[in-house]
Formats: C-alpha cells, sequence, structure tokens
C-alpha cells in the first residue's frame, strides 16, 4: 500500500471549502473533511503525530469555517462530528509529539462539537484519549474520571466497541495504581464488550484502531505493569497478550507494534531471558528511532531502568546506554507536579 500524503488530500479539501463559499454546505463538504482526517491518522498511526501534526493543525480554520455556512439540515449534525474528529486527532499527534497544552486544547474543542453533534461514541472517544493523556503523565486519578465520563458516554452510543475501548483503558489506570484485582475485572469487561462487536459493523475512523491486536497490547501492558510494581508472575500472562499484539499488528499500526515490543522486552528481563529481552529492546529502540513521537522517549524509560539493574550482563549494559543516549523526534512537554510514565500506546 502506497503511503498517503497530506499534499494529495489537500487539494480536495480546499476544493470543497471554495464550493461552500457559493452554495450551502452538503454532504460531499462533510465526506471530503472525512477523508482528509482519515489520511492524515493513517500518517500518526504508521510514522508518529510529527508526519501529520503540522497538516493537521493548519486545516483546523477552514473546517471551523465550514460550521458558519449555510448547511443543509441533513448535514449539520455529521459535519459537527467530522470537524470534532479533526480537532480529536490534531489532539492526538500534539499528545504524541509531547504538547500536552496544545493537546488539551483541541480536545477541549472536540468535545464540545461532539456533543452538539450528539454523537456519543465520538464523545466517549475523545474522553479516552483525554484519560490517556492523564495516564501517560502519570495522573491514573484524572485518567479514570475521564474514562468514567467516556463510559457513561459509550453506553449512551449502543456501541460494544467503545465500551471495550474505555474498559480495556480503566484496567489499565487501575493497573497503574497496583489495583490487581480491579484491573484483571475491567479487562474481563473489555474482552466481554468486545466479543460483541457485530462483524462486518462500519467503524468510524476514530475507533477503527481498537482491533483483537489492540486489545491484546493493553492486556499486555496492564499484566506488565503489575509484573514490575506488584507481582513478578504476571509476566506470564503479559508475554503471550504481548506476542499476539506484536504479531497482530502489520505495518500500518508500526507505532503501535514498537510500543509493544518494549513492555515485551521488559517481561522477559524481569522473567531473567536477558538475551532475548535484550535483542526484543534493541529491535525496538530501532523503530523508536524512526518514529516522529516524542512518546518514544518515556516509553523506553522503563525497559532502561530494568536493563540497567542487570548490568552485569553485557548486552543489557549496552541496552540502557543506547537508550540513555536516544532522543526522540520532538520535546516532551513538561507536565507540572507529575513525571512522565512510560507504558502509554
Amino acid at each position: 500500500m502506497s503511503e498517503p500524503q497530506p499534499a494529495r488530500v489537500a487539494p480536495a479539501f480546499d476544493g470543497a471549502v471554495a464550493r461552500v463559499a457559493r452554495r450551502r454546505v452538503g454532504s460531499a463538504d462533510v465526506v471530503a473533511l472525512r477523508g482528509f482526517t482519515r489520511d492524515l491518522r493513517a500518517l500518526d498511526y504508521r510514522y508518529g503525530g510529527g508526519r501529520c501534526v503540522e497538516a493537521a493543525v493548519a486545516r483546523l480554520p477552514a473546517a471551523l469555517a465550514l460550521l458558519g455556512l449555510p448547511t443543509a439540515d441533513r448535514v449539520v449534525a455529521p459535519l459537527r462530528t467530522e470537524v470534532a474528529d479533526l480537532h480529536n486527532l490534531a489532539a492526538w499527534a500534539c499528545f504524541d509529539m509531547g504538547r500536552a497544552g496544545d493537546a488539551l486544547r483541541h480536545f477541549r474543542v472536540a468535545l464540545t462539537l461532539a456533543e452538539s453533534s450528539g454523537d456519543e461514541a465520538l464523545v466517549s472517544n475523545i474522553h479516552y484519549r483525554l484519560g490517556r493523556v492523564h495516564l501517560h503523565h502519570n495522573a491514573p486519578g484524572s485518567a479514570l474520571a475521564e474514562f468514567g465520563l467516556g463510559e457513561r458516554a459509550a453506553r449512551a452510543s449502543g456501541s460494544p466497541r467503545a465500551e471495550a475501548v474505555v474498559a480495556a483503558n480503566q484496567a489499565w489506570a487501575h493497573a497503574r495504581t497496583g489495583s490487581a484485582g480491579e484491573a484483571v475485572a475491567r479487562l474481563h469487561v473489555a474482552r466481554d464488550c468486545f466479543a460483541r462487536v457485530a462483524r462486518g459493523e462500519v467503524v468510524p475512523g476514530w475507533a477503527a484502531f481498537f482491533t483483537a491486536a489492540e486489545l491484546s497490547a493493553i492486556t499486555g501492558m496492564v499484566h506488565t505493569e503489575l509484573a514490575r510494581t506488584a507481582d513478578p508472575r504476571q509476566v506470564d500472562a503479559a508475554v503471550p497478550a504481548l506476542v499476539e499484539a506484536v504479531e497482530g499488528y502489520g505495518a500500518p499500526m508500526a507505532r503501535s507494534r514498537t510500543f509493544s515490543l518494549i513492555p515485551l522486552a521488559v517481561c522477559h528481563l524481569l522473567d531473567g531471558q536477558v538475551d532475548r529481552g535484550v535483542a526484543l529492546g534493541g529491535e525496538a529502540v530501532d523503530q523508536c528511532e524512526v518514529l516522529a513521537s516524542a512518546r518514544t522517549s518515556a516509553r523506553l524509560r522503563p525497559l532502561h531502568d530494568v536493563a540497567a539493574r542487570l548490568s552485569a550482563h553485557a548486552g543489557a549494559r549496552a541496552l540502557a546506554v543506547r537508550i540513555r543516549e536516544f532522543r526522540p523526534a520532538g520535546a516532551v512537554a513538561a507536565w507540572p507536579n507529575a513525571s512522565h510514565s512510560g507504558y502509554l500506546l
């Protein structure tokens, strides 16, 4: 599959904006905006937020301008949904590049628009992503608050996939606090919800990432968190889930695959399989070096910490040095009164 390029999708979007200056906004304009966001999101998943953030942010004024033009009644809600989702993508890309303040600002605009459109599934998705920002910055309590709002919207939407997304991430937040019972219980809920997803359903762009591989990745992350902080035996549950994730992600989800390789390496190191852990860790760093993502630095930190404790092993020692010298493709922004945490897809 050829790589989607913003330069190819921008003319169609610009054409849509030019046309609505002469007539009412119609379905074609909504389709053009949806396609623009879809192609930029593909770049984000494959290469990191640095490959799409500027293009997404640059299109926001034109997208917002559509909301002020005469619009067919049947198009009002879908248009608000698509403008909200472009803000949603811009926010996620900003987050991936360490621009936390910009991310939160765009998420709030996205949330306002999604609520006004009545799209509860998108409202849930935005709350989930807001929660992930807080979880990344080691604020699991704030993350759980956002996930709770996302859970309420997911139930209102009637989407099992949306419910599964929120439940899986609630499990992650509980694991971060060391609440193993709550974490495992929410994982069961996530699996039950995902099992109810209808085959052949039409999945909106913002939700399509949540596949069986994604559920396996979060399952592995939950057990990895617990293995690091509570019970080393949790690696027995983490490793097969992470292997499923790494094998299940294709090239279009390269960032997610890389972010699953890291905890897989951590688990092998914790389990005494140091040679295998070092090999996986080296592969993960290789992939981080080609991603345009500032989150890579925080994601690698737990791997560095475990490898550094095994300094008697030459490979582990070299891996720790390599991670220490690694510089991501963007500076990670500071978060007030919180340290950066590692595990976040």
